[in-house]
């Protein structure tokens, strides 16, 4: 689908500033008492860029947006929202690299070929470390790590189950539970290429999870090849400790001892305040919080002595407020100048881990699901040009942060791309407009695959299809926004025929395109 970007970001940032913010906070946001030179300095400046990418952190986790009945305690995130504009209805991919790749190209996972976790199976060479029957890492490993608290890993069984009922083909069910997943590939143009080849010269570096490489695209250098001047990230879905694991710097491996979210926002601090002026820069920053294994970090101001890990809720509880005070952390280390000209985004990569994920949404229908349990994300914006205290429930994407950020950096979207995205910036000069989005979509699938297995979600302003194989599920998300009851249940109606039919119909054109 090809769709011409919009082109009034100037437009968008000037009428901002003239409004002015009513914001007293000097670390998140504009100030209203400001002098207006520095606001004139920062229109005639391509803003920096922070991606701050939560892992496995749906939208329920968070107060600022209302869903969740025992949110978190993030009082940083709750405070960015106030100063900036958040979307409570944005769907990202079921599972982390579809998202992460729709991110960086603004393509869906059938364009890309990126349907499902790029497994390690498909890496290049790489450390291993043993792991015992009690799913402990070997104690060498942890050599230099202090004070390491208990770690609980995920286990797969139940997902590579689901993964498999997804399918008939025989050779797949006896097969690898990811039999043709990969990574990125080589020909997908990436937002910090684009970026870095426009008239604004960013630089651009990649910090935290990468989990899209693989032997085809680079491998230890894939983050080079995709436009990252700089990158130190873990290349798998997870660490093999938080506190003990291997890095990636620049296509070395080091062997790296601490607690892995502090040292990302260590090195975010360090390596934006190397910058300097002269040009704008993209930071993308990919969390592994509060991605398993869980466990129960110190947070300041919170006494969790009590919360054992194997509390895959209460401990993920802990690890989002442990996430918030990192994101606070980083952004006080950014100098206010700086911080007034960039423009700061959040967004999960996909739902909550389904056992650990709160009310409304249902424990077997979070991540790795097509449910709103495994697809719906928080999204926050701020800085220059952003509206301050808005929230939208408009139909967003992850693909559309690619337009959006383009757009804000004062480039286009190349005529000649095939793309997904779609600006978000009408929503910033006019918070209240409707949705520009008819539809949202999401799929999970291996490469070669997808629609025509028929695993794929798609709703309009009010109905969600769900099918896989020959099942579907139909929702009607304005009377029943958490999908309690399947309007399939006692047979198809000649209206809800005529739904599914025009929502599938609309999965064919877009596929088709």
């Amino acid at each position: 689908m090809k769709l011409s970007p919009f082109r009034f970001a100037i437009v968008v940032v000037i009428t901002s500033l003239l409004w002015g913010c009513d914001s007293q906070d000097q670390n998140l946001g504009l100030n209203a008492d400001e002098e207006s030179s520095s606001e004139v300095s920062n229109q005639n400046a391509a803003p920096n860029i922070l991606v701050i990418i939560a892992d496995d952190l749906g939208v329920e986790q968070l107060a600022a947006f209302g869903i969740g009945t025992q949110p978190a305690s993030t009082p940083n995130l709750d405070r960015l929202a106030q100063q900036g504009m958040s979307f409570s209805n944005v769907w990202a991919q079921p599972i982390c690299s579809p998202t992460r790749a729709t991110l960086l190209t603004g393509r869906y996972g059938f364009r890309t070929g990126i349907g499902s976790a790029t497994p390690e199976r498909v890496a290049g060479e790489y450390p291993e470390i043993n792991r015992s029957d009690s799913d402990e890492p070997e104690l060498s490993f942890f050599e230099g790590a202090t004070d390491k608290p208990v770690e609980i890993y995920e286990d797969l069984g139940p997902v590579f189950q689901t993964f498999r009922s997804f399918y008939i083909n025989d050779g797949l069910l006896n097969g690898p539970p990811f039999p043709s997943a990969y990574g990125l590939k080589l020909n997908e143009l990436g937002l910090p290429a684009l970026l870095k080849n426009s008239n604004s010269e960013y630089s651009t570096a990649a910090l935290g999870k990468w989990h899209l490489g693989d032997n085809r695209n680079g491998w230890l250098q894939h983050p080079s090849n995709v436009g990252f001047d700089y990158f130190s990230i873990n290349m798998l879905n997870q660490p093999e400790s938080y506190f003990t694991w291997f890095e990636n710097v620049n296509g070395l491996i080091e062997k790296r001892t601490g607690y892995t979210p502090e040292q990302k926002v260590d090195d975010a601090i360090s390596w934006v305040g190397s910058q300097g002026n002269d040009k704008p820069w993209l930071l993308w920053l990919a969390f592994n919080l509060p991605h398993y294994p869980h466990h129960v970090p110190e947070v300041e101001g919170l006494n969790s002595s009590e919360i054992e890990a194997s509390d895959p809720r209460a401990a993920l509880d802990v690890m989002t407020a442990r996430l918030d005070q990192e994101i606070g952390r980083l952004l006080a280390g950014i100098d206010e100048e700086t911080l007034e000209n960039t423009i700061v985004v959040l967004i999960g990569d996909n739902g909550t881990t389904g056992e650990a994920n709160d009310p409304p949404f249902h424990p077997e229908r979070g991540k790795f699901t097509l449910y709103e349990g495994g697809v719906r994300v928080p999204l926050i914006i701020t800085g220059p040009g952003i509206p301050q205290g808005e929230q939208s429930s408009v139909m967003v994407n992850s693909t559309d942060l690619f337009a959006t950020l383009i757009e804000l950096s004062g480039n286009e979207v190349p005529e000649s791309l095939e793309h997904d995205s779609v600006s978000l910036a009408p929503y910033f000069a006019n918070p209240a407009a409707s949705s520009v989005r008819d539809f949202i979509y999401a799929d999970t699938f291996y490469e070669g695959s997808g629609f025509e297995e028929g695993v794929f979600a798609i709703r309009n302003d009010r109905y969600k299809l769900i099918r896989w194989n020959d099942h579907q599920e139909l929702y009607d998300l304005a009377e029943d926004p958490y999908e309690n009851s399947n309007l399939l249940l006692d047979g198809e109606s000649e209206a809800e025929i005529a739904i599914i039919e025009g929502l599938e119909n609309r999965v064919l054109q877009l596929r088709s395109i």
